[in-house]
């Protein structure tokens, strides 16, 4: 009986190796055309891994985030919110080249997802046979400095909000003090490589100085560009991002109440403007309900913004149970504004790819 078992024991952790060193799907070859991953082609694409927002919904939405290929290949996770580590898998993308993190802020739904993406490109990079040694490289907002308000919290009024981005990501990951300083010894562990990163905070001061910041350079390098400028989001330091390869644009809100022109400034004759859609130009209206409209822009507001910006295609994303189903009068309420470009609706696992033409190219 206990030979029987022993048997058992050693063919359970055969069947895990073997799992564990299976080529993840990758790309193009898959045999599996259905995959997502499947539909990428061309020089920029955009998959979204999460479409909704903060709250669980019916719809099974997972919270905000998104993979950029460039050249067909994975290279930038823009935001990580909840549930979009299940949408990475259901995609059948490999991203142990991936490279680049963007972070818009430092909101549960925008970032929660973090550890497991990290950990999984070396699960990844064991999958295909190869060893990481490139560094992963975070991006996203500074403190602003505000704090909690005394009359509310006195015991953490002198206590900043928010932290930078550096505070939170060495917070996980630094190698002394991290939560998850693990992954330096455990990457190796598994022969994934070895477990790098580097972190850059990009100013987002609080308001009204947002409204004098301009776009910045933050990453170039062979052709692929990345800008970034801070936006309003209430109290919590916020930037919105530009993604530009060989004459195509990819531009991503964040949360914003867009209450500056610096969306305006940021977008402007981009491909492709993924933007907050989180409210309406009166809904909610319950009772502290106010405070929704300091964080999210109206669909009236970001039809004034994508008609001066003018991208060629403006994607509604961000999506929650009070504008998922009105979402017939928000793109009546963003035409009204004198927007005439394409206006699509995310789903998770949605790609649109950018073709050669100079315009938004083809989509799922």
């Amino acid at each position: 009986m206990k030979t029987a078992r022993l048997w058992q024991m050693f063919a359970f952790l055969a069947v895990t190796l073997a799992l564990g060193t299976a080529p993840a799907r990758a790309g193009h070859h898959d045999r599996d055309h259905h995959l997502a991953v499947n539909k990428v082609h061309g020089p920029l694409s955009v998959m979204v891994l999460g479409s909704g927002g903060p709250m669980a919904m019916p719809s099974g939405r997972a919270s905000a985030g998104y993979l950029i290929f460039v050249d067909g290949k994975p290279r930038i996770l823009m935001d990580t919110g909840g549930g979009t580590f299940k949408s990475l898998a259901m995609s059948g993308t490999n991203i142990h080249g991936l490279d680049l993190v963007l972070l818009s802020h430092m909101h549960i739904d925008h970032q929660d997802d973090l550890p497991a993406m990290v950990k999984t490109i070396y699960f990844h990079a064991r999958a295909a046979g190869t060893r990481r040694t490139a560094p992963i490289n975070i991006f996203g907002p500074g403190a602003n400095g505000l704090t909690f308000p005394a009359a509310m919290f006195p015991d953490a009024s002198k206590s900043t909000q928010y932290p930078s981005t550096s505070e939170f990501v060495n917070g996980l990951f630094n190698i002394h003090t991290g939560l998850d300083r693990y992954l330096h010894i455990f990457a190796r562990a598994i022969s994934g490589g070895v477990f790098n990163y580097t972190v850059t905070d990009i100013p987002a001061p609080a308001p009204p100085k947002v409204a004098g910041q301009s776009v910045s350079t933050i990453y170039n390098h062979n052709g692929l560009v990345i800008k970034a400028i801070a936006v309003i989001h209430g109290p919590c330091p916020a930037v919105a991002y530009r993604i530009e390869y060989k004459g195509h644009s990819i531009v991503y809100s964040g949360d914003t109440s867009s209450k500056t022109g610096n969306m305006a400034k940021i977008a402007r004759g981009a491909d492709l403007l993924i933007y907050d859609t989180s409210i309406m130009d009166d809904l909610p209206n319950g009772p502290n309900d106010g405070v929704f409209f300091k964080l999210h822009t109206t669909p009236t507001r970001m039809g004034e913004v994508a008609a001066s910006a003018r991208p060629d295609e403006l994607l509604l994303s961000h999506l929650t149970p009070i504008t998922q189903p009105r979402l017939d009068t928000v793109r009546s309420l963003i035409r009204a504004q004198g927007y005439t470009g394409d206006i699509d609706v995310a789903h998770d696992l949605k790609v649109i790819n950018l073709g050669d033409d100079g315009h938004g190219g083809d989509r799922d």
